[in-house]
């Protein structure tokens, strides 16, 4: 486990709860078809190029998920509809106090969200840092 010293992040954070899931592609099953298990969990935050998620373990599809550069398939709920992106966990941690059974929080980057779901995405943060600039 890494541990850091300072914030290292280079865009802002929106302090925000949103549903997600994680899914890695197994190779296949007998039918040649993909297999895919899903992971679901909570976002802690939310930024331009990465994310905090909450989560109840570490291990998918007996992989260590933030070990190896993993990359994994993250589909968000956000209230106009879910965005997919694909994420890389670059740290993580097991938290004293559980937040909804989550008891991981992972750090990871996004590597590729496409057009229209980054549009979605990018609006989500900067209208939430706007009430949260507003409130102050």
């Amino acid at each position: 486990m890494r541990i850091y010293v300072k914030d290292r992040r280079r865009s802002p954070r929106l302090r925000v709860r949103l549903l997600f899931s994680l899914s890695t592609c197994r190779n296949a099953n007998g039918s040649g078809a993909p297999r895919e298990h899903l992971l679901k969990g909570h976002t802690r935050d939310i930024g331009a190029h990465g994310l905090g998620l909450t989560v109840p373990q570490v291990h998918l599809d007996g992989h260590h998920l933030a070990a190896e550069e993993r990359e994994l398939r993250l589909k968000l709920e956000l209230p106009g509809g879910p965005v997919s992106m694909v994420v890389v966990p670059r740290r993580y941690e097991m938290v004293e106090e559980s937040e909804l059974g989550c008891r991981y929080v992972i750090g990871a980057r996004i590597t590729q969200i496409d057009g229209e779901d980054r549009e979605r995405y990018l609006s989500f943060i900067a209208e939430g840092l706007g009430r949260q600039l507003a409130v102050s």
